[in-house]
Order: structure tokens, then C-alpha cells, then sequence
């Protein structure tokens, strides 16, 4: 779990004062009673098992989730309106799936035997809009959407379903492919920010060769980002100005927050799961082999650190209702759950 929280980069002028090194080592770990647990409900038909928050809309009143509902043979999309939850999809008795939150509208799918539905539902009306998919794009999977509906996913690559690519779906526009930086064959898009940046991951395939990258524009080379000695990282989010992000795996990961500039302001003894926009983050935490929880990190260096079982997925922007959310996992049960601190 995280020990201290070292910057690395003050000077830079993008950091403000996010992680300063001087405050990192005079901040103080509050305890949970720091923080307020909400158990988000779950519709009447929920069946006993998984449930988690993904995601959230940055007014924070509306969260995205999974739960199982019953008469289905895997989780639902599952949404809270103001804390009222509501099941998300298309298609009666099919399998839905919500894949990103932005701007009061959800980006989602909805399959069954007959085929598969690409959808945006737009919260204010309670109605989908079915996303007409160009002639060409073989879906595989949608990732991501921002404010604009943009939309970030993998489709099948042109030589048959045995190769992916990643696409940006620009609101309006038609799909296109990230420019693949120099020396590499593929491309994979992990998530894109409200401004149209994009990070992800460039990689060969047939030499498990890759690195990770911030797109700041989609006809431009990307900046790769790298760890405190130029070890291969993994990105996981990107808010604002904001980049979070990964090196190893499980207990022996170590977390990174990076500008879009690509330069590396702050270190966590943990994985990065998530930034807001302020330069804050949550840690993954883990679950299966320590059981540390996830810990919250202020960009002034104060931290919070949560309950045992607390896994956190999200951090809220400042001015929303709720702090951060995820699942507590207790007693091998998930648990979708919010707080307030």
C-alpha cells in the first residue's frame, strides 16, 4: 500500500502543486471514520453476487455499474440516477453492458443470439439512440466515450478475427485509426478525456514489444510515457490534464501520475486506478493475495486510506456529491459502494 508519496518533478509548471515532495512526507493518513460508506441499492431482481461501480458522469450523480439480475447468465448495466438505480439495455431477456459515462449519456451494448446492439442512452430522456455502425468497422468492443461522444473501441483488424486494432469514432464523424508510433505495428486505446486525448498502448505483437502513450491529437505522433527508469509502463486513466497509470502487476506494482505533456510528476507505492481532474488519484489496492485496500491521495500530498475489503474503481471530481466508489469486498462478496469524505 502506499508508504509515501514522492514527486519527482516540481518544477515542472503544469504540476502546480500537485505532490510536492515536502508535503508528501508531512502528510498524515486519516482513519475510515474520515470517510462516509454508501451501499448504492440495487433493483428488486438483483440476484445475490457481483456488484461494482465502473464509472461516473463528472457531476456525480450518475454512476455506472454492473450487478446480476436474474434470468440472465452474466452482470446487467446498471445505473443510479441520484442514487435510484435503474437496469440499462435494449433488448428484453439479452446481455447488456455499459462501457463509459460522460456528459449525462452512457455508451453501452446490448447482445443476444440474434446479434448485437451498439447504443448511447441518454440519461435526461431515458431513451437510446442505436449507434449505425460504418460499413467496414467489425466491432469487437466499445471502450470509451467523453463529453463530445467521442468513442474509443476495438474492432477486428482486415486480415480476419484472429487480429484487433483500436479506432477513434469522432462524434459525428467516421472511425479512424491513431497514428502508430515509429518502430511499432499495432496500436491499443485504453481511454480518452473530454478534450480528445487519448492514451493506450503501442505494441508487436510477435515480439511482446510494446510501450504507453498519450495521443494529444489524433493526426499527430503520440508522446510515450515512461517510469522512473524508462521501465515499460501501463496507463490506466486520463482526466483533464492528468494521467494515471501502472508498472507491474498486483503487490509488486508501482503507481505513476503523469502530465499530458508526458512528463512524470508523482510516484505511489500503489497502482494508479484512477485521477479526477484536480491531479488526485485512488489506488487499485488488491484483493486476493495482501488484501490491502485502496487509498486515496489528495495532489497535496494528504492521503486516506479506507477499510480493509475497500477496492475503489473511481474518484470524483471535487464539486461532486461523492468522494470515490467501487466495492468492498467482504467475506468473497462484491459489493457496489460510494463515500463522502
Amino acid at each position: 500500500m502506499i508508504r509515501q508519496l514522492a514527486a519527482l518533478c516540481a518544477t515542472t509548471a503544469l504540476l502546480v502543486t500537485a505532490l510536492p515532495a515536502a508535503q508528501s512526507s508531512a502528510a498524515t493518513a486519516a482513519g475510515p471514520s474520515a470517510c462516509v460508506k454508501t451501499v448504492l441499492p440495487l433493483p428488486a431482481d438483483t440476484e445475490p453476487g457481483v456488484s461494482i461501480v465502473k464509472g461516473a458522469d463528472p457531476s456525480g450523480r450518475y454512476i455506472l455499474g454492473h450487478a446480476p439480475r436474474q434470468g440472465r447468465q452474466s452482470a446487467q448495466a446498471v445505473l443510479w440516477v441520484d442514487g435510484v438505480p435503474r437496469w440499462l439495455g435494449t433488448q428484453p431477456d439479452s446481455e447488456s453492458s455499459g462501457s463509459a459515462i460522460a456528459g449525462g449519456f452512457v455508451l453501452g451494448s446490448t447482445g443476444n443470439q440474434a446479434g448485437t446492439d451498439y447504443w448511447i442512452y441518454s440519461i435526461k430522456t431515458d431513451s437510446y439512440r442505436i449507434l449505425q455502425v460504418p460499413e467496414g468497422l467489425d466491432i469487437f468492443a466499445l471502450t470509451g466515450m467523453n463529453a463530445r461522444q467521442d468513442i474509443i473501441g476495438i474492432a477486428w483488424a482486415d486480415e480476419g478475427h484472429f487480429a484487433t486494432r483500436s479506432f477513434v469514432w469522432p462524434a459525428g464523424g467516421q472511425p479512424q485509426l491513431p497514428p502508430v508510433p515509429k518502430g511499432f505495428t499495432t496500436v491499443s486505446v485504453a481511454d480518452i478525456s473530454d478534450e480528445g486525448r487519448m492514451i493506450g498502448s503501442a505494441g508487436t505483437p510477435d515480439t511482446s514489444k510494446f510501450s504507453n502513450y498519450v495521443w494529444n491529437s489524433w493526426n499527430s505522433r503520440p508522446i510515450r510515457l515512461r517510469g522512473t527508469h524508462q521501465d515499460g509502463v501501463t496507463v490506466r486513466d486520463i482526466e483533464g490534464s492528468w494521467i494515471g497509470g501502472q508498472v507491474g502487476q498486483g503487490i509488486y506494482s508501482t503507481g505513476f501520475i503523469w502530465n499530458t505533456h508526458g512528463t512524470l510528476v508523482a510516484r505511489l507505492e500503489d497502482a494508479v486506478a484512477d485521477v479526477n481532474s484536480s491531479g488526485d488519484a485512488v489506488t487499485a489496492g488488491d484483493d486476493f493475495i495482501d488484501h490491502y485496500p485502496s487509498i486515496l491521495v489528495r495532489s497535496n500530498g494528504t492521503k486516506l486510506t479506507f477499510p480493509e475489503g475497500t477496492m475503489l474503481t473511481h474518484i470524483f471530481n471535487r464539486n461532486a456529491p461523492w468522494t470515490a466508489g467501487g466495492y468492498e469486498n467482504l467475506d468473497g462478496r462484491m459489493t457496489a459502494v460510494v463515500y463522502k469524505c
